[in-house]
């Protein structure tokens, strides 16, 4: 239940949105045409190296300086040896570019911290490598457990695995591999054996399935055995994908790459599904979704028949508000709809960041809610007012119009049998703060 000891620790730049990529390359018009499309394509800064002695100097001053690294491997000589060898003894993972595909060369590069190859004059070889890139400093945010009971075995698929930057955990069963995804629920892709001891990979897939759904944790079954069933019954089971063994390292590395990139896009479809195209925030449909959740849960919370007054009295409130931009459409009316847009991103904004942990959701023009569970609102509505006066006290400058607006926002904390309920109450609140002047904070208990 270890990680296993030579896990490669994601470097500092993979929690940055820019990162810098050296390129140890002699031909200085080839490495302008590497650097210009990758940083075309990419929020990278690519630094140019010309020989393994600049190079050597350049990352003994600042060895944590670069995320990952691409040089040319045209030949099995010293030369290519010794830059592979250099980028290697300062732990930087390395891209090769070759001139052509061969046993030999490709297991010189897998020995020497190369974790994929392209072949150079191969019309979608940048495309590729920023790809790559791009999949690389993704998985430094991906955690990948080992289920094998061969303990060579786990120890090359995690050693392949850490040389592409996953955060690597491993088991030797089912069972345990099962108390591991409990500790560790954030795990994304898990490649499990078949024959094991104590829970044999077809359970644990099936035990797994009633957890996580399949666009939520990949699972990719393994086996030895030629039995052609065995692919069957782990899809039956609840698996993503299937690889038998024996593989090489390129097999496992596309097929893991594929099953990630769908559940990329898959995420990227819900994400769409469930936000404001405008605001950036959750949209009416996931609001009420997830806002139904939120409610039904603090509902058993207080249902529960084993609370004592004081626990029952330390659950934080359900506060429900509705927010209302006031006069919005003189907005529209004096400035045009696309100054109006640019206050509702302005004030979408302002939401997230001060409601960084409540839902938060734009439900309809200048109507936006949020459902609050921290206890900030408990006693009192310091902390919603205080975010009113940040914004009544702003200016907006937009092309040539400075521009100030103020919000009327309604609060319950009673709470209804369903968010419907409680929404209609806000509103019914909104509607007093709108006819008493605007610009306030109203609410009730």
């Amino acid at each position: 239940m270890q990680k296993q000891n030579f896990r490669v620790t994601p470097r500092a730049q993979c929690a940055e949105t820019k990162f810098n990529i050296l390129l140890l390359e002699s031909d200085t018009d080839y490495a302008l045409s590497i650097k210009q499309i990758i940083e075309a394509s990419l929020p990278v800064a690519v630094t140019i190296s010309p020989s393994v002695e600049a190079a050597k100097q350049l990352l003994s001053r600042n060895p944590n300086q670069f995320f990952i690294s691409i040089t040319s491997v045209l030949n099995v000589d010293s030369l290519a040896f010794e830059k592979l060898d250099l980028l290697g003894e300062f732990n930087l993972p390395v891209i090769a570019i070759v001139n052509h595909y061969e046993d030999e060369m490709r297991d010189q590069l897998i020995n020497r911290r190369v974790i994929d190859y392209v072949v150079k004059g191969n019309t979608l070889d940048n495309r590729y490598i920023c790809d790559l890139i791009t999949r690389v400093y993704k998985n430094c945010a991906i955690k990948v457990l080992v289920v094998d009971d061969s303990k060579v075995s786990r120890f090359i698929i995690a050693r392949e695995l850490a040389l592409q930057q996953f955060q690597v955990h491993n088991a030797s069963n089912g069972l345990e591999a099962l108390e591991i995804l409990k500790q560790n629920p954030d795990i994304k892709l898990v490649l499990v054996d078949n024959q094991m001891p104590t829970m044999d990979g077809y359970t644990f897939t099936a035990e797994v399935r009633k957890i996580h759904d399949n666009d939520e944790l990949i699972i990719i079954g393994i086996s030895g055995s030629s039995d052609p069933r065995i692919a069957v019954k782990f899809l039956k089971a609840g698996a993503n994908d299937f690889i038998a063994k024996p593989f090489s390292y390129e097999m496992l590395l596309c097929r893991i790459t594929q099953n990630l990139d769908m559940l990329d896009a898959v995420n990227l479809a819900k994400e769409l599904s469930h936000t404001d195209f405008l605001s950036g925030l959750y949209n009416r449909r996931y609001f009420f979704e997830y806002g139904n959740k939120l409610l039904e849960s603090h509902l058993q919370s207080l249902n529960t028949p084993n609370n004592t007054p004081s626990e029952h009295n330390e659950i934080a409130p359900l506060t429900v508000m509705m927010m209302d931009i006031d006069f919005f459409k003189k907005v529209n009316d004096n400035y045009g709809h696309d100054v109006g847009d640019e206050v509702i991103k302005n004030f979408a904004g302002l939401l997230k960041t001060h409601f960084a942990n409540d839902l938060v959701a734009r439900i309809g023009g200048e109507e936006f809610a949020v459902v609050s569970q921290s206890a900030l609102h408990g006693h009192n509505f310091d902390h919603i007012d205080a975010f009113r006066l940040a914004v009544a006290n702003q200016t907006m400058q937009v092309k040539s119009h400075s521009i100030r607006f103020t919000y009327s926002i309604c609060v319950t904390r009673a709470v209804g049998k369903n968010l419907d309920e409680m929404i209609a109450r806000a509103d019914k609140n909104l509607y007093n703060a709108k006819n008493s002047g605007r610009n306030q904070v109203l609410g009730d208990v």
